[in-house]
Order: structure tokens, then C-alpha cells, then sequence
């Protein structure tokens, strides 16, 4: 039984082809006993039958709520192969909710064997995608607030920044200024509160010159406006840092705990440079099912590493590939920044890619595009790295790479 579902928020249209042709349209609720019905109205009509639902997406409620379901089987398609179909049969660009499941269920029906059935990942392959992705949305977040907490603190406390923190929101920065806002309120403090402020935020040494640096310190602007509207806006920007520094450690420990318990902790353990946050991205990035990607070149693709060539006639065009898992791609080329510094013949790479006239960015790509060879053969073969043992290859096969690591 074929499926097309136009999805919203709160009402999804259908069509549905049976086994004899007929189709079948309607609506039914976002909610569960909506849901339940619909699934068991549609079973009635062939007792036994697969349910092969097509739909514009991978993720969200409804697909949560199908999963739950043994017959039903998803085939998620992506929304710009769909809109091209689309103008197929509307090319003036109308759109209708009941046309549009119509037109899914067709493209089900013409493509079905080019389309991906959706596999769940285990309950940890999920926790730690959840734990990592949402980690990953705080440390932006986390940026974006310190950037603007850092220009305001400029506009009248620069003494902060005399401190020598290794960031703006170092947890010695957001206490004083959560706590002191003004330089004049952390003078008036004192040393002895400032100490207890600072108590485990820096070596002994470290804390006793900040604290003489604020006290002696002078005011860059006596403007009481200003001193009053950026302290309160910087003091809340203080208090906000503070929770997603409280909140990114609560993460980091539950990432740490969880990614050493997963079945493939051993693939990507003992990759040089990274830590166990670059193991669980990885672990989450592949997933569980070894068929989703059939060589390492979709891999590279769907994490958009690989350049997009476009061929016709005389002309030749290769361009970024933008339409891509941003979490996929960051996991891949950071890693791979993270790879040269401890790893003879990725430095090795990276260095021969600079040598070209590539820039910084350009060579961890490239760099990226090697290791995502590497990683999806372990990945299919279920073996860790060995550094050893891929250098000797590089010997045996007479590398370029391994004239190079033997003259460093």
C-alpha cells in the first residue's frame, strides 16, 4: 500500500493507493488517537498489508508517532527533488495540501526503489545525537552572547579584559560581572570578597594580580546612564553565560559517560586528536545502519566534503556542496583540524595542501575528505584505527606522504 503524506502542524492530508489501484484522500489530526485511527482505517482496507509512507522530512512528530508502528514503512524525500516534481504538473507554482499527498504517493509509487527506507537508530545512537547536537546549539549560542556581552564590557569595564581571561565567558569573568557589574561596585567589594568570588577559578598567583588589577584600576567613563544601562544589561548577559557554561558541563559529562558504553566506541576511540566530544559527533554522524550509505563517496556527499561537479559540454564547474548536513560536515572538517596536530601523516597532508596555495580552511577540507575514507572503512569493518598500521601502507604503497613524514 502506497502513501503520500503533505504534513503541517496540526493536520496532515493523504492519499493512498492500495493494491488495486483505488486511492483513498483525506486528513487526519496531529494527535495520537487521530494518528491511531488513521492507521487502523487504512490497515482495515487490506488486512496485512505494508504501509509505505512517503513524506517531506526525516524528523518530528508525525514520524515519531508512525515509527511506533511495525507495518508502516517511511521513505523520507527530500522537499527539492519533490518541488521539481511538483512543477511538473504545476509549473504556475500553485500549491494544495490534497494534491500534493496525491503527487507524493505518485513520486512513491515512479521512485520507490531510488528512495531510503528511514532506520531508527538505537537508543543510545539517539541519546548521544540529541546530547550532541543540542550541545552544539549552546556552544553557538554560548558564542553569540559572549560576543555581545565582550563589545558591551569594552563601552565602560574594560579593566575585565586587563584580567587576561582566555575567553569572555571564562567563569572568573561572568562571577564578577554577574555579581560586581561596575568596576566601582567590585573596588567597593573589596579583596577579601573578590577573593572568595574567584576561589577555584585560577591558580593562587593568578587571582591575587587580577584582584590588584582591580584595584587598581580606573574608570574608562563616569557617564552614570551608561554605567547604569550596561551594567544591567551585562549583568544579565553574565547570569546567561553562567547557566550555559553550567548548562555545556552537564552535557559534556553526560556525552563522556554515554559514547564509552556504545557498541562502536572502539571504531573511532583511538582516532588521533579526538576527544570523546569528536567520538560521540562521529558515532552520531554515521549511525547505525551500515547500508545507509553504499561507499565512502556518499558518505562524503551527505556530508557535503565532496565538491559537487557539474559537466556540460566544454564546461566544467566544480562548486561547494551547501545542500548538506551542517552537523555532518562540522563533525568531519573539525576533526580533521584536530587530526594535525597529532597525526605524522595528516600534518603531513595538510602541509603539502598549504604548499599548493590552498588556504587553512581549503586544506582541512581536503584533509576532512581522506579521513572520511578511512573512518567509513573502519566503520563497515567494525576495526579501530591504527596509526602504525595505515603509515606502513603509506610506505608500502610508496605515498608521497611517507617521503614526507620521514623527512620531518
Amino acid at each position: 500500500m502506497l502513501i503520500g503524506i503533505d504534513w503541517a502542524d496540526s493536520e496532515h492530508a493523504y492519499c493512498v493507493r492500495l493494491p488495486n489501484g483505488t486511492t483513498l484522500n483525506g486528513s487526519f489530526k496531529q494527535k495520537q488517537p487521530a494518528i491511531e485511527a488513521w492507521i487502523k482505517e487504512i490497515s482495515a482496507a487490506t488486512p496485512g498489508a505494508t504501509l509505505d509512507v512517503c513524506i517531506e522530512t526525516s524528523t518530528g512528530p508525525l514520524i515519531n508517532a508512525l515509527m511506533e508502528y511495525e507495518q508502516v514503512r517511511i521513505f523520507p524525500v527530500n522537499p527539492l527533488a519533490l518541488a521539481s516534481y511538483r512543477k511538473a504538473f504545476a509549473p504556475g507554482g500553485g500549491k494544495n495540501d490534497p494534491v500534493d499527498a496525491k503527487l507524493i504517493m505518485q513520486f512513491l509509487h515512479h521512485y520507490r526503489e531510488q528512495l531510503r527506507e528511514l532506520r531508527r537508530n538505537s537508543p543510545q545512537t539517539r541519546e548521544l545525537a540529541a546530547l550532541t547536537q543540542d550541545r552544539r546549539t549552546f556552544v553557538e549560542q554560548r558564542v553569540a552572547l559572549s560576543n555581545r556581552f565582550m563589545t558591551k564590557l569594552k563601552a565602560y569595564f574594560p579593566t575585565v579584559f586587563e584580567l587576561k581571561p582566555a575567553r569572555a565567558y571564562s567563569e572568573f569573568v561572568v562571577a564578577l560581572v554577574a555579581r560586581y557589574p561596575t568596576l566601582e561596585q567590585a573596588q567597593k567589594a573589596g579583596k577579601t570578597k573578590l577573593r572568595k568570588l574567584f576561589y577555584g577559578k585560577g591558580t593562587k598567583e593568578k587571582i591575587e594580580l587580577r584582584l590588584q588589577l582591580i584595584m587598581d584600576a580606573e574608570p574608562l567613563t563616569s557617564d552614570p546612564v551608561l554605567l547604569r544601562t550596561a551594567a544591567r544589561q551585562c549583568q544579565v548577559l553574565a547570569r546567561q553565560l553562567q547557566m550555559l557554561n553550567d548548562s555545556i558541563k552537564l552535557y559534556d559529562g553526560q556525552i563522556k559517560l554515554l559514547v564509552k558504553q556504545h557498541a562502536d566506541y572502539a571504531v573511532v576511540a583511538h582516532l588521533p586528536g579526538a576527544s570523546y566530544r569528536t567520538h560521540a559527533r562521529m558515532i552520531a554522524a554515521l549511525g547505525d545502519d551500515r547500508a545507509r550509505f553504499a561507499n565512502a563517496e556518499c558518505l562524503q556527499a551527505a556530508a557535503g566534503i565532496a565538491p559537487i561537479t557539474t559537466q556540460s559540454g566544454k564546461s566544467h564547474l566544480v562548486s561547494a556542496r551547501w545542500s548538506s548536513s551542517k552537523f555532518m560536515r562540522q563533525t568531519f572538517h573539525e576533526y580533521a583540524g584536530l587530526s594535525i596536530g597529532k597525526c605524522a601523516w595528516a600534518k603531513a597532508y595538510y602541509d603539502s595542501q598549504i604548499t599548493k596555495g590552498k588556504s587553512s580552511q581549503t586544506a582541512k577540507r581536503a584533509l576532512a575528505f581522506k579521513w572520511i575514507r578511512i573512518i567509513f572503512r573502519l566503520w563497515q569493518s567494525r576495526m579501530p584505527y591504527s596509526d602504525v598500521h595505515y603509515t606502513e601502507r603509506l610506505v608500502t604503497t610508496g605515498s608521497p606522504l611517507a617521503k614526507k613524514i620521514q623527512a620531518a
